[in-house]
């Protein structure tokens, strides 16, 4: 298109708009030919045409008007309408707000409104996705227009909200889009983060951007997870990740709700993939995940509890399984940076104390599993494997929070913990590693601590434990009076299978 006659195509668009009903396939042509010039870069140019504001308006309002009365003739003119919109405004500051001021953008959001409900049929598609490119071109690089736009968004009553209703559409190109448009609005504006978190409206497009993410945590190279994970980052970035914690807490349930436990998924996803800069942010974030730790441990050791009686397991455990095992992968990650302050954060808010009960009860109620043992009970076996890593990552924590400091070194002694990391120096298929990881850790415990040493020294065994293995061959094992191992052959068991 030569925009030198720009006006005279304008002209040719507002003579078929007099007319729409006998003019449709000529309206698109113009249209096309208008929407070509724009992919040109001549979007700027057009824009400066009040003439085209007046006709191309004009045309919204019939078009949209006619197809909320399911006149679906219409459909070709509409679909051009919604991708002129998404290329207009596109980086044309002038352009967004002509668009704005003739409130193309409360148009399209009927028309989005009209065609979510049409989702299944593919002649709404484009329209989904040129229209929800459309409202994020319109405020991107629009410091003014976001202020306005982004305070009515987050204003919604729930049968009103498009940002979450758009969040929840299957198709990937409209996800996408309204995942650019909210990063843009909170990237650099920490007050827009805030709101987003705060209000009813954002929290729940987060829970609903929370369960899309789970869907695509298998496929972390994913764009739209990126922009997820980009989007929650930013959020944890301006010091948000305690209070968003909690916000998506249900009060009815006693245990991480499922939204909670993807948002640590997030969270440990990102601790290893990058190194945490330790700053007011991570400390902050540190002391709510110690807390939430903290929260879960007795519940925890309730259930193992439970198991060991062989009494039935409470309901959602699976919940709370899950977020024992992401608490421990994101403490680990946070004891295992090497800065004091950290250290310092995780030891104040008690992790030795509340590792070391864990252990404890873990230690009892979760045996040993290697491919020798066939004796232990189906309750126990049951238990072992519904808690898996649990010990190797309590047995890490404690190795990485000991290393060069007396003050965790010594704590760990008093609350009785290295005859229990002792305990952990074998082989256990459900914590694979852990025996390295114990020997580290008392390698830790031991360094420069002669307390610590001369209590090792001290330990003496006091009983034997039976192994599986041996005993299935008729070998049995006793301590004898000095203090040594001595072995025993049952002549009822020969040897042969």
């Amino acid at each position: 298109m030569d925009f030198t006659n720009s006006s005279l195509i304008i002209q040719r668009l507002e003579n078929c708009s007099n007319d729409p009903l006998n003019n449709l396939d000529n309206i698109v042509n113009h249209l096309k030919r208008i929407i070509y010039a724009t992919q040109s870069n001549l979007a700027e140019t057009l824009g400066q045409e009040s003439q085209f504001w007046i006709v191309t308006t004009k045309l919204w309002d019939w078009t949209s008007e006619r197809l909320l009365k399911d006149e679906l003739s219409v459909l070709p003119i509409i679909s051009e309408l919604v991708r002129l919109f998404r290329n207009i405004v596109a980086a044309v500051l002038e352009n967004q707000n002509q668009a704005l001021n003739q409130k193309w953008n409360e148009i399209t959001e009927k028309i989005l409104w009209y065609s979510m409900l049409k989702f299944d049929d593919n002649r709404f598609v484009p329209i989904l996705r040129f229209g929800s490119q459309a409202l994020s071109n319109v405020i991107t690089g629009n410091v003014d227009a976001q202020e306005i736009i982004w305070s009515d968004f987050m204003n919604r009553t729930e049968p009103n909200d498009i940002l979450s209703t758009l969040v929840n559409c299957e198709d990937c190109v409209v996800l996408t889009s309204v995942l650019v448009l909210v990063y843009n609005c909170i990237h650099e504006n920490e007050f827009r983060s805030k709101t987003l978190i705060e209000s009813h409206s954002g929290i729940r497009f987060l829970k609903l951007l929370l369960e899309r993410a789970d869907t695509l945590l298998e496929d972390e190279s994913s764009q739209n997870f990126e922009l997820m994970y980009a989007l929650i980052s930013r959020l944890i970035d301006f010091g948000f990740f305690p209070s968003l914690y909690d916000s998506l807490n249900h009060p009815s349930i006693q245990v991480p709700t499922r939204h909670q436990i993807i948002l640590l998924k997030i969270l440990d996803s990102g601790f290893f993939s990058s190194s945490l800069k330790i700053n007011e942010t991570s400390i902050s974030l540190c002391t709510r995940i110690v807390k939430g730790f903290n929260s879960i441990c007795p519940r925890v050791i309730y259930i193992m509890q439970q198991a060991e009686n062989n009494s039935v397991v409470m309901e959602n455990s699976h919940l709370l399984y899950t977020a024992l095992v992401l608490f421990l992968q994101c403490i680990g990650k946070l004891s295992q940076e090497g800065d004091r302050e950290m250290c310092e954060c995780l030891f104040k808010e008690g992790i030795i104390t509340s590792s070391i009960s864990l252990l404890f009860q873990a230690d009892k109620t979760l045996p040993r599993m290697t491919n020798a043992t066939t004796l232990v009970t189906q309750t126990h076996q049951q238990a072992s494997s519904d808690f898996k890593f649990v010990k190797r990552d309590i047995v890490k924590i404690i190795g990485n929070m000991a290393y060069e400091n007396k003050i965790v070194q010594d704590e760990v002694r008093e609350l009785g913990g290295i005859p229990l990391i002792l305990n952990q120096c074998n082989i256990d298929d459900n914590n694979p590693y852990i025996r390295e990881y114990a020997i580290f850790a008392l390698r830790n415990l031991l360094i420069n601590n002669p307390e610590n040493q001369k209590l090792v020294e001290q330990l003496t065994p006091i009983e034997t434990v039976q192994h599986p293995a041996l005993q299935d061959v008729g070998i049995m094992t006793e301590l004898g009076q000095d203090g040594k191992i001595k072995f025993s052959i049952d002549p009822s068991k020969n040897g042969r299978k």
